[in-house]
């Protein structure tokens, strides 16, 4: 339901405050479009964060390249095969702190050396924890999000050398929303399939 997906979101927004997020660091997401995917995007700018957008099929040679150029602290990863790359470029990621792994079933975390990588229950059991001690905490740090602040980073391709990112702002998000309302184009009972993958621009169009 929508109020228990605002409830998940929150918690994951609460687990990121209690890694220490601060307003407009990045935040990345590599994954596949997934119900998860929602979520963590949801979570990133409700805890004030910015989102970096990380197609699932880029090599690790320009994941490492994307992680660093746009400073993302977080990575949510939607399984092995995204957690692989991560390990292969991790000396070239100094900056990011912790890993979000979503789909655990094919990943053996028992052998893990530190806590770099945890799991999307971890995050929402530290979210739940942070919550319980201050229930405002999240509600404090999204009042103080702005328009103007970034809420978004989406890289290209790369096709015509390196990835670039293309900063959006909230104020950008919302003026696509309003004019989506303006021309009553979706209904309370309509559906939306969504044929362009989360991480892609026109996925906001």
């Amino acid at each position: 339901s929508w109020g228990r997906s605002g409830e998940r979101v929150t918690e994951l927004a609460a687990g990121l405050l209690s890694l220490g997020l601060e307003p407009e660091q990045r935040v990345a997401i590599a994954m596949a479009t997934r119900l998860e995917w929602i979520f963590a995007d949801l979570a990133v700018m409700l805890a004030g964060g910015a989102t970096t957008t990380v197609y699932p099929s880029t090599n690790s040679e320009d994941v490492g390249f994307i992680l660093s150029d746009s400073g993302s602290r977080i990575v949510f990863a939607e399984d092995g095969s995204q957690l692989a790359k991560l390990v292969e470029q991790r000396d070239a990621i100094p900056g990011v702190e912790k890993v979000v792994l979503v789909d655990t079933a094919a990943v053996d975390l028992s052998t893990r050396r530190d806590d770099w990588v945890i799991t999307l229950k971890d995050l929402a059991a530290r979210g739940r924890t942070l919550l319980s001690s201050d229930a405002d905490a999240v509600t404090r740090v999204n009042d103080a999000v702005t328009n103007d602040r970034l809420a978004t980073l989406i890289y290209t391709s790369g096709t015509t050398g390196k990835p670039k990112g293309v900063m959006l702002s909230h104020a950008n998000l919302v003026a696509n929303a309003r004019a989506i309302s303006a021309e009553h184009a979706l209904g309370a009972g309509d559906r939306v399939a969504a044929v362009l993958p989360l991480y892609h621009i026109n996925a906001f169009a």
